[in-house]
């Protein structure tokens, strides 16, 4: 082969591995989700990412939770919508719209939710659903809806239902890993 024909392999092969292992996912939420996972596991803990299929990647990163080369959990970090830019009026069909939080859940070695916490929230609306109390609700179960099971928050009604709507698909993900 030529040397133009095998640069053009190799940057797609470059590319390809690229667009395979990226996450819209910040860095440095892996520093805040660290902080919280020695809270509950102790330190000394190493993570390993979990492949997930490239729609899940886009607002969902998954890891194994490792201390001792021994399996404690597992936890992911979950990108998630609220209220509209500018608003906080009924939700439009356009995603790329609205303002995002990000949030973790960390789970047992059984898949068991041991605690969910926001690492990051700027909107201006919605922001009780950071109470510890308020997110303690999501201790306490395996499926939920808000109204059943999930206080409404008045003020937080999108990033209410965003994120238990996320929650219950992080459970679907952790779930789907038995069937690996």
């Amino acid at each position: 082969m030529n040397r133009l024909t095998t640069s053009i392999i190799a940057l797609i092969i470059v590319a390809t591995s690229a667009v395979a292992t990226y996450s819209y996912l910040p860095d440095y939420l892996s520093k805040k989700m660290n902080r919280h996972l020695v809270k509950i596991y102790g330190r000394d803990l190493t993570y390993k990412e979990i492949s997930l299929n490239d729609s899940l990647t886009l607002n969902h990163q998954a890891f194994r939770i490792l201390k001792d080369d021994t399996l404690s959990g597992f936890s992911i970090i979950t990108r998630a919508l609220g209220c509209q830019i500018g608003g906080c009026d009924k939700p439009a069909k356009d995603t790329t719209s609205f303002e995002q939080f990000f949030f973790v859940t960390a789970f047992d070695k059984h898949k068991n939710i041991k605690r969910v916490r926001i690492l990051e929230y700027t909107s201006n609306h919605g922001y009780q659903i950071a109470s510890r109390g308020w997110l303690k609700q999501f201790e306490k179960g395996k499926s939920f809806q808000v109204g059943k099971n999930i206080d409404v928050i008045s003020g937080a009604t999108i990033s209410v239902n965003s994120i238990t709507q996320n929650v219950n698909e992080q459970l679907a993900i952790i779930h789907s890993m038995d069937r690996e």
